[in-house]
């Protein structure tokens, strides 16, 4: 979709500034006509100008631009130089330089202002100052004076800098010395109140005491927790294994809940059993179960296990008062730890304290000491020489000139060319003919079903001929005829057709006489009617008669089948205007042009009017309504926008069925156009066969 419109755009724009060029290709002459006014009345401009005088001078850039970083008289490079010359063009400088000429050459008195600008040389850091005036010595001392006290100018405002930077720094010191007093007094009260050897000792010790304690809370908490998730057994067996490994802790309780107790005695009562087992796992390999010895191995097993459950309910309790004690020792670590944060926080935040009193005691130091070194180096850099731009040329003698004599020239030109254009734009404005087909598909929605080309003539006749070479103009009829005859309607095809145009002159004649031609050459009986009763044409290009024709028979003065000639082109019949008939609409109303048209209905297979133009007569308007179709002529280049809608919305108030428009006039290079190829090209080949004698 974003290609088919971006495509439709350049398409407009293509076809708009083909149009802008036709209309320049027209009026071309306009161009040198108002860029020769343009250029004369500059010309009379400089003519009429007052005799004025030019001088020259040049100043160059060099020393410091910046004095010191922090102090004197400083300015960016960057803008430095546009900012001088809007200081050399101020109304301040020359104002006082026109004083000063004043003051020192009293008899120069010129009636008009000087003119003074400055620009900079792009190539060199230099400054190119000219002056225009009325003589040569007043634009020589105006420059002079010019360039005079703009370096005073700058002097001043150096001057006032640094005092002002003088009163800045002084006033500065002075608010950072009761700052440093106020510092130090509070520095001083601050170590009598705490020993800071002693803080940073005891904050030392406090962090490694809470470290410590942060660990055996941990241990505390990860052995209450395996508690709480293990059995007895579990916790046993967690135990013997790290005992085996040697990784338990000796600060750890529950490391020794297993050497004494009935822990102990559960675990030992365990792990006898197992040896009772183990032994008699050994003797039943050999020994049969009646035996002594397995009986009483056996019997041993027995009172162990009921040992082992007392001794395991004993265990649990024991477990239990454990964990009690493990919780206890954890509220009790937690309380200590709490207790020893606030005091590592009370710690902290005093020689935090402490840190920012010195902290700002030493900024404020270094500020003052900064400056001071800057309040020394202003009075040192006072009355050093500063200036930055100096002269390098002085004003030179004032030679006659016309200024702005290019400017002027180069104005009347571009102004002269700019009103042609102007010009040329609002004739392709005021000028609504049709030029393409862009714009014909933009102000006429109708149907668009034929374009017939714009082709030299190779005959005297603009008939179509069988074996005619005119390619583009034979292909154009055939599409007219096709989109004719396969053009979708509801019920009957028309077999009656008007061909108009809403002004004379766009062709409609040569496109009814050839389409009835083309009808023809397709084996249709075609009937072609000169409806232009009052200066009919088309009879002359068949070679007919106009001696009877169709105001005969709307006169009743003839059958209408005694006006029909028969042309030298097979299947195709003439009946020509006939003699000149004034009030023709009121014929055309009539009932003889009904029946008329009933009796040639059904004698032939096309009927062909061609009539005349909407916008002159009332002919065409009478007749439309009653015939099956209109095709509707226009011509590129020649019929107008307005006069065509206007004449198609009185075919549409009369009810006449419009069903298309035909493109008269279409050049060959319209890209629009159906038919754009080499017709050159493929002429050899595809060329009508010629009739053999």
């Amino acid at each position: 979709m974003d290609y088919g419109r971006r495509s439709d755009v350049w398409s407009k724009v293509r076809v708009q500034l083909k149009r802008y060029f036709g209309v320049l290709k027209k009026y071309w002459w306009l161009l040198p006509l108002t860029t020769s006014a343009g250029t004369c009345l500059a010309a009379w401009v400089v003519a009429q100008m007052p005799p004025a005088f030019e001088s020259d001078g040049t100043m160059i850039v060099g020393g410091q631009v910046q004095l010191n970083e922090a102090t004197g008289y400083n300015e960016q490079r960057e803008d430095f130089y546009g900012t001088q010359i809007k200081i050399m063009e101020s109304t301040e400088v020359q104002q006082r330089a026109l004083a000063r000429v004043q003051t020192l050459h009293p008899e120069l008195k010129p009636e008009a202002p000087p003119t003074f600008e400055a620009t900079r040389d792009p190539g060199a850091s230099l400054f190119d100052l000219q002056v225009t005036a009325e003589t040569a010595s007043f634009a020589q001392a105006y420059l002079e004076a010019c360039m005079q006290e703009y370096i005073d100018t700058k002097k001043n405002q150096r001057r006032q800098s640094s005092d002002d930077t003088t009163v800045a720094i002084s006033d500065e010191m002075a608010r950072l010395n009761k700052e440093m007093e106020s510092n130090d007094a509070a520095m001083l009260q601050f170590q009598k109140e705490n020993n800071i050897g002693f803080l940073q000792e005891e904050g030392n010790s406090a962090a490694k005491y809470l470290t410590q304690l942060d660990q055996q809370l941990s241990d505390l908490k990860t052995e209450y927790n395996l508690g709480q998730l293990l059995d007895l057994d579990q916790n046993l067996d967690r135990q013997q294994s790290e005992s085996a490994s040697g990784s338990a802790s000796d600060a750890r309780p529950d490391t020794t809940l297993t050497s004494y107790g009935p822990i102990a005695d559960y675990q030992k009562a365990r792990q006898e059993i197992a040896v009772l087992k183990s032994e008699l796992a050994d003797k039943s390999q050999f020994l049969k179960p009646q035996h002594p010895d397995i009986i009483d191995l056996k019997d041993q097993i027995a009172r162990q296990e009921n040992l082992i459950v007392t001794l395991r309910a004993q265990s649990m309790d024991a477990l239990k008062t454990h964990q009690e004690t493990l919780r206890l020792q954890i509220e009790n670590l937690e309380g200590v730890i709490k207790e020893q944060q606030a005091k590592a926080l009370d710690l902290s935040t005093r020689l935090s304290e402490f840190d920012k009193l010195k902290t700002a005691s030493d900024r404020t130091k270094a500020e003052y000491d900064h400056l001071l070194a800057s309040f020394q180096s202003v009075d040192v850099t006072r009355n050093v020489d500063q200036d930055a731009v100096s002269i390098y040329d002085h004003a030179s003698v004032g030679v006659s000139v016309k200024p702005g004599l290019a400017k002027i020239v180069m104005t009347g030109v571009g102004g002269g060319l700019l009103v042609g254009f102007i010009v040329l734009f609002l004739i392709d404005q005021f000028d609504d003919r049709i030029g393409s087909l862009m714009e014909l598909q933009t102000y006429f929605p109708e149907q668009l079903l034929g374009q017939i080309p714009q082709e030299k003539l190779a005959t005297q006749s603009p008939l179509l001929r069988v074996g005619d070479d005119r390619q583009a103009l034979i292909e154009s009829f055939r599409t007219l005829r096709s989109s004719i005859i396969f053009l979708p309607f509801e019920g009957k095809r028309p077999k009656t057709i008007v061909i108009t145009s809403a002004l004379p002159d766009e062709g409609k004649t040569t496109v009814a006489s050839n389409l009835a031609v083309t009808l023809a050459f397709s084996g249709a009986k075609t009937l072609f009617i000169d409806g232009d009763m009052r200066s009919g044409k088309a009879s002359h290009l068949f070679g007919a008669e106009n001696a009877k024709g169709l105001s005969s028979i709307l006169l009743q003065k003839i059958p209408w089948m005694e006006a029909v000639f028969m042309t030298e082109i097979d299947h195709l019949f003439l009946i020509p205007s006939g003699p000149a008939l004034h009030h023709t609409a009121e014929h055309l109303l009539g009932k003889v042009t009904d029946q008329f048209l009933i009796d040639v209905y059904d004698h032939f297979d096309y009927v062909i009017f061609d009539t005349p133009p909407v916008i002159i007569l009332d002919d065409t308007l009478c007749l439309a309504p009653k015939i099956d179709a209109t095709l509707f002529v226009v011509r590129f280049n020649n019929s107008s926008t307005r006069s065509s809608r206007r004449a198609l919305e009185l075919l549409d108030q009369r009810q006449a069925n419009v069903i298309g428009l035909v493109c008269n006039g279409v050049t060959l290079s319209e890209t629009e156009y159906a038919y754009n190829y080499n017709y050159r090209q493929y002429r050899g080949k595809y060329a009508e066969p010629k009739a053999q004698a």
